[in-house]
């Protein structure tokens, strides 16, 4: 017994910066726009919708935002846009959540990219942060993909814009026969300050030390070497 509370009270001592505040709004996209808006607090362009448990499983909540490309032959670019006010000199990290679905997989010829873009006073583009947000070729199926982006606003920063793209290349760029597929995005975050931390002690890996985790570490101990 002695034992197992010393292991909660190391715990219990620990800290960690997983759990900063989203300043993204409707950040889980639960919240639909009027009209051509398809989420409250997002800008959006080309085919972006929502999505419900009919067509995949949100991370959370009851919706996910939905993108596809036209699949006419030409490059179309789909786009979810916020902008919100920024600092120069801190950091910043934005958090996707992306899954493709075997029922509509993703073609090769499909991008699926993040972005944070630093801004100005006078709406001039600084500095342009980019990632893979999931990968059509080597990401896993049917899975939530999380993808991490995190860089320090430069000096001059006033204002950032969050980029979700799904970008679906025409047939000038070698992709005749586009194959199309949708990606479906959830529970995007982005959050201000140290990077989020990857705590040993966190075993069960939700950005908690708890009794959850105590109880892991016994069991573990427990069952020893196979």
């Amino acid at each position: 017994m002695r034992f197992k509370t010393l292991i909660a009270a190391a715990l219990a001592a620990m800290t960690c910066t997983t759990q900063a505040q989203n300043i993204l709004n409707n950040g889980s996209f639960e919240t639909e726009g009027p009209g051509f808006v398809a989420f409250v607090d997002w800008q959006n362009f080309g085919n972006v919708f929502a999505a419900d448990s009919g067509e995949v499983m949100p991370l959370d909540g009851l919706l996910t935002a939905k993108m596809f490309g036209a699949s006419d032959g030409n490059q179309s670019d789909q786009v979810l846009q916020q902008d919100l006010p920024a600092t120069a000199g801190e950091i910043y990290t934005l958090t996707t959540n992306v899954m493709n679905m075997s029922s509509d997989a993703l073609g090769v010829e499909n991008i699926i990219l993040s972005q944070i873009v630093f801004r100005d006073s006078g709406d001039n583009i600084i500095q342009v942060l980019e990632t893979d947000a999931l990968d059509p070729v080597t990401s896993p199926m049917n899975e939530w993909v999380e993808a991490t982006l995190s860089g320090t606003a430069p000096a001059g920063t006033t204002s950032l814009s969050v980029f979700l793209l799904h970008i679906q290349l025409g047939a000038n760029a070698g992709f005749p026969n586009q194959g199309g597929g949708a990606s479906f995005w959830d529970n995007v975050t982005l959050t201000v300050g140290d990077a989020p931390c990857t705590n040993p002690a966190d075993l069960n890996g939700d950005g908690n030390l708890d009794f959850f985790d105590v109880s892991l570490f016994i069991t573990e101990f427990s069952n020893g070497c196979p």
